[in-house]
């Protein structure tokens, strides 16, 4: 056994001894008081066992209560430290803190909803399943961080730099995603009507099954993008870019795509019936099987496409 040693011992072990010597020191005095002629062994027990028991777990109380205590401000102090390092700008420093986080359960309990993460560094971090309601992400590097799954209400990622980030699976309600670059995103399948893409840069991106139903997104670059089997009906999509995307068996009934770049586009069997088309660029879009049921679209414009071959015309005819 180790040598008592005052300088290691535990605080709260500390106190609990010092809690021990009195009840004994105060105990002993009391039975000599008591008994100042001979003492027997039953004299002992008579007097003691009924109070010691007792004493003993007064003692154990307070020391298990003062232990919790203690345990409870440190926990404290080192989350909020791991939160401080989660934001720094450093990347190692940052994904440390998210290894660590996550070894405590801190992650997904709710500790970091609300929390300050501006500027932080967070590339490659795997964050699914995270909860981060409220969390602030400006101008924040999350290029190709994995948040699968994640709780993002009400996130403000306005500037970040979100090159191949996962958010398959995550709660997007009212996030904020104004200005940020979003090259590349993997938001298959998320319902975005109610999400900030304002100035957004999301070219390239998996926008597979969205649902942007009356969405208004006007102006946003997403050149490249797959948006199959999107839910566009009604959508605003005033000058947006979507040169050399893929829009194949979406739902664009009735949208507004005035003054949009399709060119090189695919839109076989895509839903544009009744679609504002006016100055939209078709050049080389891929048409066929689409239906252009009173779609606002001119044949100078139609003249253009690659092919309309099955595609319904606005007028109703079939080609």
């Amino acid at each position: 056994m180790g040598r008592f040693n005052l300088k290691t011992m535990n605080i709260t072990r500390l106190v609990g001894v010092g809690f021990l010597f009195l009840a004994l020191i105060f105990g002993v005095s009391g039975f000599l008081n008591q008994h100042p002629g001979r003492i027997t062994f039953s004299d002992v027990v008579e007097d003691f066992y009924a109070n010691i028991s007792s004493e003993l777990f007064s003692i154990a109380t307070t020391v298990l209560l003062i232990d919790y205590l203690n345990e409870r401000r440190e926990d404290q102090r080192r989350k909020e430290l791991l939160i401080r390092e989660l934001g720094s700008t450093s990347n190692a420093i940052a994904l440390r803190a998210v290894a660590e986080l996550k070894a405590d359960g801190w992650l997904t309990d709710g500790s970091l909803n609300g929390a300050n993460l501006v500027e932080a560094n967070l590339s490659n971090a795997v964050l699914n399943n995270s909860s981060f309601v409220g969390a602030h992400f400006e101008r924040a590097q999350l290029n190709h961080a994995d948040f699968r799954q994640a709780d993002l209400t009400g996130v403000t990622f306005e500037g970040a730099k979100m090159e191949q980030t996962d958010l398959r699976g995550a709660k997007l309600i009212d996030a904020e995603f104004a200005r940020a670059d979003l090259t590349g995103v993997k938001l298959t399948g998320q319902d975005l009507r109610n999400v900030n893409l304002f100035g957004a840069e999301i070219n390239s991106a998996n926008l597979d099954e969205v649902n942007l139903t009356e969405a208004k997104i006007n102006g946003l670059d997403l050149r490249g993008s797959s948006l199959r089997k999107a839910q566009l009906r009604k959508a605003k999509l005033h000058f947006v870019n979507l040169k050399g995307g893929t829009l194949s068996e979406a739902n664009l009934e009735k949208a507004n795509l005035n003054g949009a770049n399709l060119s090189g586009a695919y839109l076989n069997w895509t839903n544009l019936r009744g679609a504002y088309l006016f100055n939209a660029d078709l050049t080389g879009a891929d048409l066929s099987g689409a239906d252009l049921t009173e779609a606002r679209v001119t044949p100078e414009q139609l003249a253009t496409v690659k092919s309309l071959k099955n595609a319904t015309l606005p007028d109703g005819t079939k080609q």
